[in-house]
């Protein structure tokens, strides 16, 4: 599962705190994404993976997946 966001107004998008989640465990995620001033077409992006999310994090997560999944 690969996070999301709204590109809610302007041309960056910038998300420092994200997660996403693989078979086996969840990983923290940043990425900044700059699109052009129609936001049709990506001008830049960057990503970085963090470091894997404590296991005791892990059903807060899957919850807050499952909203979003609605």
């Amino acid at each position: 599962m690969l996070p999301y966001r709204l590109l809610k107004s302007g041309n960056v998008l910038d998300v420092p705190d994200a997660t996403f989640r693989t078979r086996t465990a969840w990983y923290r995620v940043s990425f900044r994404c700059e699109v052009d001033a129609n936001a049709t077409r990506v001008l830049s992006f960057v990503s970085r993976t963090g470091a894997l999310v404590p296991q005791a994090e892990w059903a807060a997560l899957d919850r807050s997946a499952r909203k979003q999944d609605l």
